[in-house]
């Protein structure tokens, strides 16, 4: 009985240890067969959404010259003619300060005369400008209010030398360097208190202008 109940117990010991290895093989098998599950994505991802689409040009927030706190510098020489009394030039220094985007306030001078006559007159005032287009190209609208003296051969003792005026003018320019423009402007003056000698009868002007841009 002994030899045969060693061989039983050899064979039942033989069979659970095969039992063991087969089952270890077909859990490593599964183990191989399972797909890595992938690593979450800790990079940042911007939210930024960006578009084909460009704003008109009309719409573009345009140069930094035209922002909140930039500074300019310009002055413009204009030509106008009166009727029957010959070319008026005038010279037209300005500072202006933008205090808010595409609208500045500042200070301008002009020295006017006419160049067949005695006729000089200076003056001096503030100023509004507003740019609708602000990029290398660029549109404004301005308006001013301006007080002066004129002198003349022709005034008579009885005319009143003093003088005020509203100017106001459309204009465009081109960016020619990092902090320079150019401008051609048509302005037009409006007198009160002034005789004829003072330009009543002018036309409008041309002006050519240059300008320095300070950013903020």
């Amino acid at each position: 009985m002994k030899p045969y109940s060693y061989r039983l117990a050899h064979l039942i010991v033989f069979c659970l240890l095969t039992t063991v290895v087969v089952q270890a093989q077909e859990t490593d098998t599964l183990r191989r067969d399972v797909p890595t599950a992938p690593l979450p994505d800790t990079t940042y991802r911007s939210r930024e959404v960006f578009s084909d689409v460009k704003p008109s040009y009309f719409r573009r927030p345009g140069l930094p010259w035209f922002q909140k706190g930039a500074f300019m510098l310009g002055a413009a020489l204009g030509f106008a003619t009166g009727k029957g009394q010959g070319l008026y030039t005038a010279f037209n220094p300005r500072a202006s300060f933008f205090i808010q985007q595409g609208l500045s306030v500042g200070l301008r001078g002009a020295f006017e005369g006419r160049a067949s006559t005695s006729y000089r007159a200076n003056s001096g005032g503030a100023f509004v400008r507003y740019y609708p287009v602000r990029n290398n190209f660029y549109v404004f609208g301005e308006g001013g209010f301006n007080i002066g003296k004129f002198r003349s051969s022709d005034v008579g003792p009885n005319d009143n030398r003093g003088f005020s005026s509203l100017n106001i003018g459309l204009g465009l320019g081109v960016k020619a360097m990092e902090k320079l423009s150019f401008e051609l402007m048509i302005e037009n003056n409006y007198y009160d208190k002034a005789p004829v000698f003072a330009g009543h009868n002018r036309g409008p002007q041309i002006k050519l202008g240059a300008n320095l841009h300070f950013g903020r």
